[in-house]
């Protein structure tokens, strides 16, 4: 069976995180969401966080009007730090930095021309590109995401494939 990635959109990011105003996702939902992701961990799921996520979600937090905004800066920064050093099952970056060549960088844009009409942003599409590229390298990549928009943009999982006996007759 092919390594899992879940790859982690900002709406799933600002409600783990609980940030102010960006938890969008239904009370109900968001003690299931930290149960996936638990369970994801549990199963050696790799996590990624796309640079279109952090990016988004500290541009959320610093949007924050409140005189505590500072602490979820802070917060924040501590999470990115703990994954960067490997202290959180959260990983940044790698087998990313491929996606910023100049060529992907022509594609992503291509992609976004395109795709814009539906609705989907520039991010949208980074993170369509995250999991193009993590299933080409053979892992079934999931989008987990609250939109249904870029969910339907997640690659089809890979199919169980048995080896076929073939002394049998």
């Amino acid at each position: 069976m092919a390594k899992k990635v879940l790859i982690v959109d900002t709406s799933i990011l600002c409600v783990w995180l609980k940030i102010p105003g960006r938890e969008v996702i239904k009370k109900k939902d968001k003690p299931a969401i930290k149960a996936r992701i638990k369970e994801e961990v549990a199963n050696n799921t790799h996590i990624v966080l796309p640079f279109a996520s952090i990016i988004e979600c500290g541009n959320h937090i610093t949007q924050i009007k409140r005189k505590d905004s500072q602490k979820y800066v802070n917060q924040f920064a501590e999470f990115i730090e703990k994954a960067i050093d490997g202290k959180e099952p959260w990983d940044i970056f790698t087998n990313q930095s491929v996606l910023f060549t100049k060529e992907r960088l022509k594609e992503m844009v291509c992609d976004w021309k395109q795709l814009s009409v539906t609705g989907l942003s520039m991010g949208d599409v980074s993170i369509k590109q995250v999991a193009s590229h993590y299933d080409s390298m053979g892992y079934t990549a999931e989008i987990f995401t609250s939109d249904e928009g870029l969910k339907a943009y997640q690659p089809s999982p890979k199919p169980n494939l048995l080896t076929r006996n073939h002394n049998r007759r």
